[in-house]
């Protein structure tokens, strides 16, 4: 039996809303608005510094996913960007399991920060949990999002969950997708 998968951008989309969901956000909207997620494929300085000026300017934190080519489904690498009193700070991150029924939390590459999604839906650093040094506990987190994206592929070719259409432009500005250059 065939197993229809969603390629390319459609996979994207599905990952930034399985990410969404497994930090433990609710499909629909919050009311604070302080997280967004999204996706890139090249992730030159011009497109971070701008991915962090609108991060900035919408008074959101984010989450982008990195991609090596557009038909990839799944990303490379991830990275926030979260707002600080006088500026804004950039940090590689991955996606970690502390638990089965806990939500994933971001932990820095070298494993020195933590970040979680608190109960107003609101970006938090804390301490880093002992649970996310352990074995394998990247790759359930990549299991659980791999799973909520292909389950999410049908809803979002249904258009019943739209997300926020921009792009970078090589320069480093976003503009709607509709009038990207290509």
């Amino acid at each position: 039996m065939n197993k229809p998968h969603a390629g390319g951008l459609e996979a994207h989309r599905a990952n930034a809303l399985a990410l969404r969901l497994e930090l433990g956000l609710p499909v629909t909207a919050t009311g604070t608005s302080a997280v967004t997620f999204g996706g890139v494929v090249t992730a030159s300085l011009p497109v971070m510094e701008g991915i962090a000026r609108k991060a900035a300017d919408d008074r959101q934190d984010a989450v982008f996913a990195v991609y090596n080519t557009d038909a990839d489904t799944r990303p490379a690498w991830y990275f926030l960007v979260f707002r600080m009193l006088d500026s804004i700070g950039m940090v590689r991150v991955e996606p970690v399991c502390i638990g089965a029924e806990n939500a994933l939390v971001l932990v820095t590459v070298d494993k020195s920060r933590q970040f979680a999604i608190d109960g107003r839906g609101v970006l938090t650093e804390m301490p880093v949990a002992k649970a996310t040094k352990r074995s394998g506990a990247f790759a359930r987190a990549e299991l659980r999002i791999a799973a909520a994206a292909e389950a999410l592929a049908p809803v979002l070719r249904t258009g019943a969950w739209r997300a926020d259409a921009f792009a970078f432009q090589t320069d480093g500005t976003a503009v709607p997708v509709d009038t990207a250059a290509a």
